[in-house]
């Protein structure tokens, strides 16, 4: 359910800075709260689900519609926030495992170690 809900709000999120990336302000809102929310939300299957919630309306933008022209202009706040997006979703892709917990290393002279003899005598 939290991952569904990580998607629409991604999806919404995505379509309100497709909308306004073209003036300053859009664009830092869009991307700025997006990556702030990416960082909030814990790693895993969440995190991926708004990451390619918000990706998904920013490609659609970046392609032609059927009566021709783009949302997201090729120029220097289109390609921002294409490239923006894709930040945000190499992030959530490179923390996707990292929630699991990690093996604690052998503590010394319990024979972790073929090398280790235990304490000096």
């Amino acid at each position: 359910m939290r991952t569904l809900a990580a998607l629409l709000v991604g999806v919404l999120s995505g379509v309100a800075g497709t909308v306004l990336h073209q003036a300053w302000w859009g664009m830092t809102l869009g991307l700025g709260t997006a990556l702030v929310v990416l960082a909030w939300l814990p790693p895993g299957g969440v995190r991926l689900a708004f990451a390619l919630g918000w990706c998904l309306p920013v490609l659609r933008g970046a392609l032609a519609r059927p009566a021709g022209g783009f949302l997201v202009g090729a120029d220097a706040m289109g390609w921002s926030l294409v490239a923006g997006s894709a930040v945000l979703l190499v992030a959530a892709l490179a923390t996707v495992w990292s929630d699991r917990p990690r093996p604690r290393p052998p503590a010394a002279g319990t024979g972790g170690d073929p090398g280790d003899q235990g304490p000096a005598s």
